[in-house]
Formats: structure tokens, sequence, C-alpha cells
């Protein structure tokens, strides 16, 4: 998994061989299929293990001190940092859509990222900090949003130029959710 990881990241799936992945692994090319039937069943398993991480990393790095919205705001902009390294935006967000297709790119993606936006804005409304309104329909929306802006910005050179607009953009929209007092 982890010369998968490290093929994958730097050369990008179209690039990347099962044979250079078992060199780099020190392994017959015959035990990598053993696990995965196809570089496609490896790529999801790196992308989904990328995912993971990147997930436990973007919860981790959320504090408490500040609002609920901050918070929030917290993750997204800790998620767009750690993307910004090529090899997660390769992975995730540049091969991943294409390999896995886009509808179970959006499925796996969710599953690792839908609850902690679904639980900060669960925690924002408990709060107080936003308006009661259905839980499940704003996830999804905010999410989508954040996943459309990752992808975007995947797609421009200069990853981090673009992330900083967007995560603005971001950021004004989570401030118009709030709740007026």
């Amino acid at each position: 998994m982890a010369a998968a990881t490290e093929k994958f990241g730097s050369l990008g799936f179209a690039e990347t061989t099962v044979d250079s992945i078992a060199s780099d692994a020190s392994v017959a090319k015959g035990a990598v299929y053993h696990h995965f039937r196809n570089k496609d069943e490896l790529f999801e398993c790196v992308f989904e293990r990328v995912s993971s991480d990147l997930a436990q990393s973007v919860a981790s790095a959320v504090r408490t001190e500040g609002g609920p919205l901050e918070s929030l705001m917290e993750a997204v902009k800790t998620y767009f940092r750690l993307c910004s390294d090529p090899a997660i935006a390769r992975i995730t967000l540049q091969d991943a859509p294409s390999v896995l297709g886009y509808e179970r790119w959006r499925a796996l993606d969710t599953a690792h990222f839908g609850g902690l936006v679904t639980g900060g804005l669960g925690f924002a409304m408990q709060a107080g900090a936003l308006a009661p309104q259905p839980l499940e329909p704003l996830s999804k929306i905010v999410l989508a949003a954040i996943q459309a802006a990752a992808l975007e910005c995947a797609a421009h050179d200069d990853f981090d130029a673009a992330a900083s607009t967007y995560v603005e953009t971001l950021e004004g929209l989570l401030a118009g959710l709030a709740r007026k007092y």
C-alpha cells in the first residue's frame, strides 16, 4: 500500500504500473494481484486510505475554543491546506473522480467527510449559531460546495492560490448561514 500510495501520488494513476509498485514494494507482481484484482481496485484502496487519513487529520485539527462556525471553518481550511499537498490532491481530487467514476468517488468522499460536515453543522445548530433547519439537506449542500471547490482548486496549477479564493467564499457561505441575533 505504501509503494502504491507513493507511485499514485507522484506519477498519477495513468503513469503508474503494477510492475513499478511491486518493484518498489520488493514483492512479486503476482503478490500484488493476490490482494487486488487489478490496478483500479488497488487505487480504490489507496484512495480510501488517503481519504481516511485526511479526514482524521481534519477532525483532529479542529479546535474547540472558538465558536461552532469558527470550528467548522477551521476544518474547511485544514482540509484545503492538506489537499494542497500534490500527492494528496492527485490521488483524491485529480485521479479519483475519473478512475473510480464520479458517483463512486462522491460516495466514498461523502463517507469520509460527510459525517464531519453533518457533525459540525449539527453542533452549530445545537449551540444556536445556525438557525434551526433540516440538517441532512444542509449538510449535503455544504459538502457538495466543499467538494466542488476542492475539485476546481485541483484543476489549477497553483492549488493554494485557487484555494484562497474558494476558502474565502466558503467562509462567506457559512457566515451567511449564521443565526442573526
